[in-house]
Formats: C-alpha cells, structure tokens, sequence
C-alpha cells in the first residue's frame, strides 16, 4: 500500500465538497489497511489540490447551447488541471458535479487521465441494476443533457425534474444546505423522488445526488456511496467518486 498513484484534485468548488473528497480518500486508504501489519502509521496517497474560486468560477459560467459562453470557465479549470499535471500527479479529479457538465472540453489536450463523475455514476448503476436515475444538482447539471447522454450510453435512463418550480426547489435547497440550514432537505428529494420515479422490481431506478450539499439532507448516510429510504435508491455521486479515485490510485 506504500506506491500509490499520485492524485491531483482541482478543489474549492465548493471548499465543502474539496474537505470532504480528501477525507474520504484518506479515510478509504485507512480502513483499506486495517488490521494488516506494517511499520509506521498507515499510508495515504500523496495529493495535490488547487483550491479555485468558486465565486469567480460560477461568474465564468455561461448560457446553455452556446459553447462560445464558456470558454472562459473552461480555461479556468482547464489551468487548474495543467498546474496539477506539471506537479506530477498520475491522475486527476475535479471535486464537483457541475464542471463535468463541459468535461470534454476541460480536459482537451490534457496529458493525464481525469476520472469523470458521471461515468463513475453510470457504472455503479449499471453493476446495481438501476436502469432509471433522476438527476438532482446544479442549475448547469439540472439544464443539461450531458449526464442524461452519459447515462443513456450505459443503457440507463437520465431524468431531469422540470424547468421551473421543481428545480428553483433544488437550486434554493443546495444554498440552505450550504449554509448549514437543513430543516427540509430529505422531505423535499423525497418528495422530488416520488413525483419522477415509479419504482418497481422491474423497474429500479435510483435519485443521483448530483451535487455535494445535497448528500447533507441525509446526514445519517453520509458515510455510504448507496442509500435506501422509504424503498427509494440514493446515490451520493462524491463518495461514489472518491472511491473510483482510490481505486484507481491504488490500482
């Protein structure tokens, strides 16, 4: 457990989730070598972080269906990404949702590999059966038909709730849990869940907590990648992705 692959994580974006993907990681690495028989403390991965500014970086995002919008937001992670692979890193993850929604163009030119949370997600369907996901995130996740295309690649169908009420709902839910006010974040996805899913044994389907913050609204199951509550599926996609990180950095 001593050669691990270095990993590169672009962060700040939010600081929340960057916190929570290098204690998850390290936390994987501690209780990978639990009880086996070694010199010294446990190892971990070595890591690099740039941590960005998620005000400039939500400034830089652009307007759906124009491409031309969001080169500058781009750029940004994109620099973030060639800082990292000039510190040697072996791979490199972004520790958000919302910047995988333009991740063929982020990473264009890069010479390491980045793991992409929404294949990582599709996969975990795919090896849990789910065949139906409603995408709960970000406006750009929420206004997007990349997650929903990665998905479909897989053989799973991507919901995305209405433009609209339902998700100004998520919008405002992921700044109340930001700012530690989780009153009712579980009854509002639940609700969400109830209202796009019909699930059945032949139909399971699945809620993607498609956004850091949102995973607070079930502080109980923080610590798990797959949830059940009331016979609804939840996939906290962060820790799903962490655990593809160390997987992989520990390959």
């Amino acid at each position: 457990m001593n050669q691990f692959k270095k990993i590169g994580i672009v962060g700040g974006v939010s600081w929340i989730s960057t916190l929570e993907y290098y204690q998850a990681i390290c936390e994987m690495s501690h209780r990978c070598q639990h009880g086996q028989k070694q010199d010294g403390p446990a190892s971990i991965p070595e890591m690099t972080i740039e941590s960005l500014n998620i005000n400039k970086s939500v400034g830089l995002r652009g307007r759906p269906g124009d491409d031309d919008s969001w080169l500058a937001f781009e750029a940004y992670f994109r620099k973030a990404l060639n800082r990292l692979e000039a510190s040697d890193v072996d791979f490199a993850i972004i520790a958000s949702n919302t910047p995988h929604n333009r991740f063929d163009q982020i990473t264009e030119g890069l010479g390491i590999p980045v793991l992409n949370i929404f294949e990582e997600v599709a996969r975990t369907c795919v090896k849990n059966k789910i065949v139906k996901a409603l995408i709960l995130g970000t406006e750009p996740t929420m206004s997007s038909q990349v997650f929903p295309k990665v998905l479909r690649k897989y053989g799973i169908s991507g919901i995305l709730p209405d433009i609209g009420n339902d998700q100004d709902e998520v919008i405002s839910l992921i700044g109340l849990l930001q700012a530690e006010k989780n009153n009712r974040g579980a009854k509002l996805i639940q609700g969400l869940a109830e209202k796009y899913l019909r699930t059945s044994p032949d139909d399971p389907s699945a809620v993607c907590l498609s956004c850091t913050e949102l995973s607070l609204a079930f502080p109980e199951h923080l610590n798990v990648p797959i949830f059940e509550i009331n016979g609804i599926t939840y996939l906290n996609t962060m820790l799903i992705h962490t655990k593809a990180a160390f997987d992989y950095a520990s390959g």
